[in-house]
């Protein structure tokens, strides 16, 4: 019959310190040891794993991608500044010298923005000085000015906010897709932390069980002893129980090396410094008493297609993917680009008269205000509209990348169906392993109970001469072997409740972990 709840009848850590490394209670505070909680063994790793601290590195530069992405929306302002001087031979009597000076300056500054619609508008405002020695040059210096607005606005290829926020989409893609590998992995340090935890957890109690036979075989050992005194127990059976002792002895050996093995694999998950800490005695101090109701097999399922990370980012990867299926597709079009301009000029400067000989006569004072007034009274306008187009022959490499593009869709596509059937197993695995374990644990326990009545009743037909040493120690292995069954169905169920809590993407709830991105 299944049970609604279960619970594991397992020792406290107040049964459980006593017996660690051989030690007696009297010895137990002279020890240096860590009382350890599964929260606070999670809640350490979680601040100090190394995977960790690298996924945080790439999540913090995934998202300052889309700040990266975004940054061609950023109005670019621009500047330039220039000075000239030539010196030409006069070809002709028209260029006013015999040998011409020329010297010009020009400043001009400006700015650009990108729009979401793909097009460009610009802005500048150019400033010259220009100076010669011609005596037919009428302003001398003189002083040019203007105001230019342009916009070049993509008609075809690069139209729309598809287009031109490509970049920003697959940056924020990306960084969905990082988010997510950043939940897996906490995932993982989650239930290796847990695993370990209760492996730790089943090496001790599996002590504490090599221990408790020791602990048998000596008492058997010492009846023994008092019935060769005695004369009723021949000397035989001595040999028999001290070689069991020994036997006994390796077993308690061979498990705190165990132990030692899944501390350090725990201090290793926790990120624990190379030092003091090392040498001190992890004790597990979480009861494994598990309330757990049985798991329904469809709602499972359903929770697992919803929430498992791995699932997430590959239907993000289907998004990212169709993304450039998109841009490639509007890639392959011809360039069609409609330009206009709108400019304002203006001209000012020192106005000179000159005699017929050439000599200046007069002057009339100008300068730059003439030319800026004129640009500013919008005396001189001028404008310009037009279309350019541009057909690339055959345009292999667009097409070519289109196609890429479609393949990878649906590759995608076909990923996400197969990665949703193995998420379908793992979950079926789990509840069944769940289940199966949950009976593993009934069975166990009702087996170490029937042993340690066996040994009762043997014990008994012992002391009335109806049994031997050999068959109490037999009995007493059948008890030991019970025992480490139900350690191994007692940590098993609590790992099996572990991976069926991954398997459907609810470990972080479970866990009492949020994720604070």
């Amino acid at each position: 019959t299944a049970l609604a709840h279960t619970f594991i009848e397992a020792p406290a850590i107040g049964q459980l310190a006593p017996l660690i490394d051989g030690r007696g209670a009297g010895e137990l505070a002279s020890i240096d040891f860590l009382l350890e909680a599964l929260e606070e063994a999670v809640e350490l790793a979680l601040s100090r794993n190394l995977n960790l601290r690298t996924q945080r590195y790439s999540r913090a530069q995934a998202r300052l991608r889309i700040d990266e992405a975004t940054g061609i929306y950023d109005f670019n302002l621009f500047g330039g500044l220039s000075t000239s001087k030539f010196e030409n031979p006069a070809a002709s009597n028209l260029d006013g010298a015999d040998v011409q000076n020329q010297e010009r300056s020009v400043l001009t500054v400006g700015g650009s923005q990108l729009f979401s619609s793909g097009g460009v508008a610009g802005i500048s405002v150019p400033n010259g000085r220009f100076e010669t020695n011609s005596q037919f040059s009428l302003l001398n210096p003189s002083f040019d000015s203007g105001l230019d607005l342009s916009l070049t606005q993509p008609l075809l290829r690069g139209f729309g906010r598809s287009a031109t926020e490509y970049g920003i989409e697959v940056a924020k893609v990306g960084s969905d897709i990082s988010q997510q590998q950043f939940v897996f992995e906490v995932i993982s340090t989650i239930q290796n932390v847990e695993n370990s935890y209760w492996n730790l957890f089943a090496a001790r109690y599996a002590l504490t069980v090599a221990e408790e036979s020791l602990k048998l075989a000596d008492e058997l050992h010492s009846n023994n002893k008092v019935r060769v005194d005695v004369g009723t127990l021949a000397p035989l059976e001595l040999v028999q129980s001290e070689a069991q002792i020994a036997t006994r002895q390796e077993a308690i050996i061979r498990a705190r090396g165990v132990v030692g093995d899944a501390e350090d694999l725990l201090f290793f998950y926790l990120n624990i410094d190379q030092g003091e800490a090392w040498s001190k005695t992890i004790i597990p101090d979480t009861e494994a008493i598990i309330d757990n109701p049985p798991a329904d097999l469809d709602a499972a399922i359903a929770t697992a297609l919803t929430s498992r990370p791995e699932l997430i980012s590959q239907q993000l990867r289907v998004q990212g993917a169709t993304l450039d299926q998109t841009f490639f597709a509007q890639d392959t079009k011809p360039r069609l680009d409609l330009k206009a301009t709108y400019g304002l000029s203006g001209l000012g400067g020192d106005v000179v008269i000159r005699n017929p000989d050439g000599s200046v006569a007069s002057t009339i004072p100008g300068g730059w205000s003439d030319a800026f007034e004129q640009v500013t009274g919008g005396d001189f306008p001028g404008w310009s509209v037009g279309i350019e187009l541009g057909i690339p022959i055959q345009n292999r490499s667009a097409k070519a990348r289109k196609v890429i593009a479609d393949l990878a869709v649906e590759a995608s596509k076909d990923t996400a169906k197969q990665l949703e059937l193995r998420v379908t197993t793992e979950v079926r695995a789990a509840v069944r392993g769940l289940e199966t374990s949950r009976e593993q644990l009934e069975s166990a326990k009702v087996s170490t109970r029937l042993a340690e009545k066996n040994l009762d009743a043997e014990r008994k037909k012992y002391d009335n001469g109806l049994s031997t040493a050999y068959q109490i120690l037999q009995v007493q292995d059948d008890l030991t072997a019970a025992r480490y069954r139900q350690v191994a169905a007692v940590t098993g169920y609590r790992k099996s409740i572990v991976e069926y809590n991954r398997a459907t993407g609810t470990l972080l709830a479970s866990s009492n972990v949020t994720i604070a991105d």
